[in-house]
C-alpha cells in the first residue's frame, strides 16, 4: 500500500470537558493527527459542528440546552476493563461512585447532577447506546466516538418518563468518505491494590486482646510466653502470625489490551470495523496452578464491530450497527469474591497457621481457612454474550419539499450470561500441643468430590421500532428543522429464579418532537416535547405529557460585538420543561389488589403451619410516575480565541416520588398502606469549566482546563411518620443524610459518668465514649439520634485537565477532587475485637489512664462493646479527596521515520490510572469505597499505537 493514499487522522486528540456544550469537542466522525497545531485550535462554539442530541445531532452553535461530552479519545486514557470507570471527572455533573476492583463485577454507580430522588426509585441514567437503550459497559473506548450527558428538561423532554435522571448517549465511531485507515494498539499493564485494610500482628493483637480482657474485669488469655512466641515468631505453627492479605493476594496482576480496527469508504459505502481484545487477572493467588480443581482468577473479552452505512439509490440509505462482545470470566471459590474479602478481613492472625505441622489446613469448627477456600471449595466460571444490531433505512422526500426525510429502524439488543458452578468441601485441623509435647490435631469438615450445577443463567434483551420525520431548511438568515419521532420498545430482564410477574416485558410506547428556530446565528428557539406510556400505570393514566422549551442569544454575532477582539464568542441561553421517571420503586402493578399466598396460621394441637391467601398492600389506582421541572440557565464566552469559559445554573423540582404515606394514615387502620406519589424533593447547583489554551503558531503547545460542578438537595416532603423530636425529621434534610449520637469525647473518670446522662447501651467506663443528650431527658438513647455529618455523594466536584507538548513529546494529566461528603470507619478494621475480628492500627491511640490526654480512640474491650460503637459522629471522617486518575507521557514518531517504515503515525507513551490520593483516612481506606471488599485498582502500563 501506498501510504501517500490514506487519509491521515490521529491517534491521540486532546478533548477537554466542558459544561454543557462540548466546547473543545473533535470534529464528528474525524480523527486528528497529533500535531502542534491540535491543542492550541480556536474554540468553536459558532462552527457547524455537529453534537449528539436526544435523536439526532445539532451543529453546536444551535444548541440552547445543557449537555457535556467527551471523546472516546480521551477515555482512553483511564486503563480499565469497564467502559464507566473511564468517566471519571470527563463530564461535568457526572457523578461516578466506585464500587470496587474486581475485574468483571467492577461496576460503579453514574448519577447525573446529584440525586434528585429518595426511597425506592430508581436514580439510574438511561443509557442509549446509537439511539437504542442498551447495556453499555462491555464497550471500549476505542469503538466509542463520544460518550454525552443530557442533563435539562429540554434535551430529556423527548425521552418522556425515562428522562428525569438525565441520559447517557454512547455514540459509537461510523465510516468516513475517504481511503482505508488501519489502526493497531496494544497496551501492557499490571494491577495493584491502591489499597488494603491494615491490622496488626499477633503480638499487638494478643497484648491488646489482653488488655481489653482486663478491661472487662476477665483474666488475661495470652501469658508471657506466647506473647514472646508471637513476638520472635519462634513457633509459627502453635502461636502463628499469618498476614491473610499477603497469603491470599499477589502484590500485581496483569492486564492486556490489543485493538485493531479499520476505517474509510467512499460516496456510497463507509465503514468502520473493530476487533478488540482485553485480559485482565484477579489479585487472587494462582490457585488454580496449585489445584487442578480450582481456577485462577481472570476476565477476558473480545470485542467486536462492523458499522457500515450504503447509499442504496439516491435517495434511499441504509444503516447497518453491529457490535457485540465476549466475556469470560474465572473465579475461586465464589462468583465474585466478596465472602473471601470478609474472611480476610475478619481472621485473627493468631487463629491458626496456614498449614499445620502435618500439611493439613489449618482452621477450627467455626472459622475456615482462606487459601483452602481458594484451593479446595470449586470454581465458578461464567461466559456473557452481548449482541447491539440496529437497521435503519432513510429516505429523502426532497420531490415534496427540500430536506424533508423519513426513516426506519428497528434494533434488538442482548445480553446473556451463563454459569458454571463447580463445589466440594474439604477438611481442616486445628492443632494444639500437649503437656508432653506431642501434637494433637481437632479435624472439622470433610473432603468431598467435586459437583458441578449449569444451570443458571441471566438475560437481558430488548426489541425497539423508531420512526422518524426530519426536516432541515435555511432560508438566507432563517433556519428551520423539526423532529417527529415514534418509538416503541419492550426489554424483558430474566434468570433461572425470576418470577412470573418479573419475567413480563416491561414495554414503552410513545412520540417525541422537537422543532428548532434560528434567525441570523444569532436568536435560537427551540420546543420539544414527549408522549409516552408504560404497563406499569392504570390504563386511564398510562400515558403522560412532557414539554421543554428552551432560547438561545449568540451576543457575539450582534453588530456591536461581532468585531470585537476580545470576545470572540459569547452566548447566554435558557430552558424549563418537564421530565418523568418511571423508576419508582416497589412492586410492579401497584394500581392492583394482589393477595399474596403468604399468609400463615397454626392449628390443632400440633401446631401445624398452614398457608393461605392474605390481603396485600392496599392498590393504589391513581399511581403515577415521578415528575421533575427543571430551569437551567446557561453561559459560553470564548475570549481573544484562547480562554474558553462555561456556566450553567440549575433547579431541579422532583415532585409525585412514592412514599408511604404514615404521617396521613394512622397505623390503627390494620391495613399495608400503599405507595402514594406524596414526596417532594429540590435539588441546586452550578456547572463550570476554563480553559486556556496555547497560542497555535506556538512550537509549545498547551492547555489547562479545570471544571468544577456542585448539587445539592433538599427533602421538602417524604409523609414520614410524627417525631417524638424536630431533630428527628428527615424532611428539611439531604436525600441519605446520616443520622447518629453526637460524640463529645471520652469519658474522664467515675466522676465524670456519674456527673452525666445515663447512656443505656452498656455500662461503661473511663475512657469510654461519651454522648450528647439532645433531649434533656437525662438518657442517652436512640431518642438522641439527630443529623451527623454528611452523605457519601459528594457535593462538589473540581477537576484539572491539562496537556503539554513539545515536538514529538506529551504530558497529560487528570486529577480529581471531590469534598462535601462524610467517610465512615466502620466494622472490623476499625471496631476492635468485634464479633472476635482482627484489631488496626488505629486502635493503637487507644484510652488508657496515662494516655487519656492525647488518646483518639476508646479503651478497648475484649468483647462486642455496645456502647463505644453505636453509629455516631466519632466514627466520621472528612471523606474529600484528590486523586490522579489518569497520567500519560507519550513520544510521536518523526514523520519522515514513520513513512520510511510505511506507516501514517506511530505513537509510544506509559500511563498511569488512580495512581494515588490525598485523603483525610490516614491510608487506612480508599476513600471511594467503604467496606472491606475487593479492592479498588491501581494500573500502569505502556503501550504503543500505530495507524497505517
Amino acid at each position: 500500500m501506498n501510504p501517500k493514499n490514506y487519509y491521515t487522522i490521529g491517534l491521540l486528540v486532546v478533548l477537554g470537558v466542558v459544561c454543557n456544550l462540548p466546547v473543545w469537542a473533535q470534529e464528528a466522525g474525524k480523527d486528528s493527527v497529533t500535531n502542534v497545531t491540535a491543542l492550541s485550535r480556536q474554540s468553536y462554539f459558532n462552527r457547524n459542528v455537529d453534537r449528539p442530541i436526544g435523536y439526532g445531532r445539532q451543529p453546536a452553535w444551535k444548541i440552547t440546552s445543557a449537555l457535556s461530552t467527551v471523546s472516546g479519545s480521551d477515555l482512553q486514557k483511564n486503563f480499565t476493563t469497564n467502559l464507566s470507570n473511564t468517566l471519571y471527572g470527563r463530564i461535568p455533573g457526572l457523578t461516578v461512585q466506585q464500587g470496587g476492583g474486581e475485574p468483571g463485577n467492577d461496576s460503579p454507580t453514574l448519577i447525573g447532577r446529584g440525586i434528585n430522588t429518595f426511597g425506592n426509585g430508581g436514580r439510574n441514567l438511561l443509557v442509549m447506546v446509537d439511539g437504542f437503550e442498551s447495556s453499555y459497559e462491555q464497550l471500549v473506548p476505542d469503538e466509542i466516538e463520544s460518550v454525552s450527558l443530557l442533563k435539562d428538561a429540554s434535551a430529556t423532554a423527548i425521552y418522556g418518563l425515562r428522562g428525569a435522571n438525565g441520559v447517557l448517549l454512547v455514540t459509537t465511531k461510523r465510516g468516513s468518505d475517504g481511503p482505508l485507515v488501519v489502526n493497531f494498539s496494544t497496551q501492557q499493564g499490571f494491577h495493584t491494590a491502591s489499597s488494603l485494610p491494615q491490622f496488626l500482628g499477633s503480638y499487638d493483637y494478643a497484648r491488646l486482646y489482653n488488655e481489653g480482657l482486663v478491661n472487662d474485669g476477665k483474666a488475661p488469655r495470652y501469658t508471657d510466653a506466647d506473647l514472646e512466641a508471637y513476638r520472635t515468631g519462634s513457633d509459627p505453627y502453635f502461636h502463628p502470625n499469618v498476614n491473610w492479605y499477603d497469603v491470599v493476594l499477589k502484590k500485581t496482576a496483569p492486564i492486556s489490551n490489543y485493538n485493531l480496527n479499520f476505517r474509510g469508504g467512499n460516496s456510497t459505502v463507509r465503514y468502520f470495523v473493530l476487533l478488540n481484545a482485553i485480559k485482565s487477572n484477579g489479585l487472587y493467588q494462582n490457585v488454580g496452578s496449585m489445584d487442578p480443581e480450582s481456577v485462577n482468577s481472570k476476565y477476558a473479552r473480545f470485542n467486536f464491530r462492523s458499522n457500515v452505512d450504503i447509499n442504496l439509490t439516491k435517495r434511499l440509505s441504509a444503516s447497518l450497527t453491529l457490535g457485540g462482545s465476549v466475556e469470560d470470566k474465572a473465579n475461586p471459590a465464589a462468583t465474585t469474591t466478596g465472602s473471601v474479602f470478609t474472611s480476610l478481613a475478619t481472621l485473627p492472625p493468631n487463629a491458626f497457621p496456614v498449614y499445620n505441622p502435618d500439611g493439613s489446613f489449618g482452621g477450627t469448627s467455626a472459622l475456615s481457612n482462606p487459601l483452602a477456600n481458594l484451593l479446595q471449595t470449586g470454581s465458578y466460571a461464567s461466559n456473557g454474550r452481548t449482541l447491539q444490531s440496529t437497521l435503519k433505512l432513510t429516505e429523502q422526500l426532497d420531490m415534496i419539499t427540500p430536506g424533508l426525510t423519513i426513516s426506519a429502524a428497528v434494533s434488538f439488543n442482548n445480553f446473556f450470561r451463563s454459569y458454571s458452578n463447580k463445589t466440594k468441601t474439604y477438611e481442616r485441623a486445628s492443632a494444639t500441643k500437649t503437656a508432653t509435647g506431642d501434637t494433637l490435631y481437632s479435624r472439622f469438615g470433610q473432603k468431598s468430590s467435586l459437583l458441578g450445577n449449569e444451570d443458571n443463567s441471566d438475560q437481558w434483551r430488548n426489541v425497539i421500532f423508531q420512526g422518524f420525520l426530519n426536516y432541515n431548511r435555511s432560508f438566507g438568515k432563517h433556519d428551520v428543522s423539526a423532529l417527529l419521532m415514534y418509538n416503541s420498545d419492550s426489554y424483558t430482564n430474566t434468570n433461572n429464579t425470576t418470577t412470573a410477574v418479573l419475567s413480563l416485558p416491561y414495554k414503552h410506547v410513545g412520540v417525541g418532537g422537537r422543532a428548532t428556530y434560528t434567525y441570523a446565528k444569532t436568536y435560537v428557539g427551540e420546543l420539544s416535547f414527549g408522549y409516552m406510556g408504560s404497563e406499569n400505570f392504570p390504563k386511564d393514566r398510562r400515558y403522560g405529557f412532557f414539554p421543554a422549551a428552551s432560547a438561545g442569544w449568540i451576543a457575539s454575532n450582534e453588530p456591536f460585538l461581532k468585531n470585537s477582539s476580545s470576545i470572540t464568542y459569547l452566548k447566554l441561553r435558557g430552558s424549563y420543561g418537564l421530565a418523568g421517571n418511571d423508576q419508582i420503586g416497589g412492586n410492579r402493578f401497584m394500581f392492583q389488589q394482589l393477595y399474596p399466598y403468604t399468609a400463615a396460621y397454626y392449628l390443632g394441637t400440633a401446631n401445624t403451619q398452614v398457608f393461605g391467601l392474605a390481603e396485600g398492600a392496599a392498590a393504589n389506582t391513581q399511581l403515577s410516575w415521578e415528575k421533575q421541572k427543571t430551569l437551567n440557565i446557561g453561559l459560553e464566552l470564548t475570549l481573544a480565541k484562547r480562554l474558553d469559559v462555561g456556566i450553567d445554573l440549575f433547579q431541579n423540582d422532583r415532585y409525585d416520588i412514592l412514599v408511604a404515606p404514615n404521617r396521613t394514615v394512622p397505623q390503627y387502620t390494620g391495613i399495608t398502606l400503599p405507595l402514594l406519589n406524596q414526596g417532594k424533593v429540590t435539588n441546586k447547583g452550578f456547572e463550570a469549566t476554563i480553559r486556556y489554551s496555547s497560542k497555535s503558531a506556538s512550537q509549545f503547545q498547551y492547555f489547562v482546563e479545570t471544571s468544577a460542578w456542585y448539587a445539592q438537595n433538599t427533602i421538602v416532603y417524604n409523609a414520614e411518620a410524627i417525631r417524638l423530636f424536630d431533630y428527628q425529621y428527615t424532611t428539611g434534610q439531604p436525600i441519605g443524610q446520616p443520622f447518629g449520637l453526637e460524640a463529645l469525647g471520652f469519658f474522664k473518670d467515675q466522676a465524670d459518668i456519674a456527673a452525666s446522662p445515663r447512656q443505656i447501651f452498656a455500662p461503661v467506663q473511663p475512657g469510654d465514649i461519651k454522648y450528647r443528650d439532645q433531649n434533656g431527658d437525662g438518657l442517652i438513647n436512640q431518642n438522641d439520634t439527630r443529623p451527623i455529618g454528611k452523605t457519601s455523594i459528594p457535593t462538589l466536584t473540581v477537576n484539572l485537565h491539562s496537556k503539554f507538548q513539545f515536538r514529538g513529546f506529551d504530558l497529560e494529566f487528570l486529577f480529581q477532587g471531590v469534598t462535601g461528603r462524610t467517610a465512615y470507619y466502620g466494622g472490623t478494621q476499625f471496631q476492635a475485637f468485634q464479633n472476635n475480628g482482627q484489631i488496626g492500627p488505629i486502635a493503637l491511640d487507644r484510652w488508657t489512664p496515662t494516655t487519656a490526654a492525647t488518646a483518639t480512640y476508646p479503651r478497648l474491650s475484649a468483647s462486642n462493646n455496645l456502647n463505644n460503637y453505636q453509629y455516631s459522629s466519632f466514627w466520621q471522617r472528612d471523606g474529600s479527596f484528590i486523586k490522579l486518575r489518569s497520567l500519560e507521557l507519550g513520544y510521536t514518531l518523526p514523520g519522515q521515520l514513520v513513512e520510511k517504515i510505511k506507516l501514517i503515525n506511530a505513537r509510544v507513551f506509559i500511563n498511569g490510572t488512580n495512581l494515588f490520593s490525598l485523603d483525610h483516612l490516614q491510608g487506612y481506606m480508599d476513600p471511594e469505597v467503604s467496606g472491606i471488599g475487593y479492592p479498588p485498582l491501581r494500573t500502569v502500563s505502556a503501550g504503543v499505537r500505530v495507524q497505517f
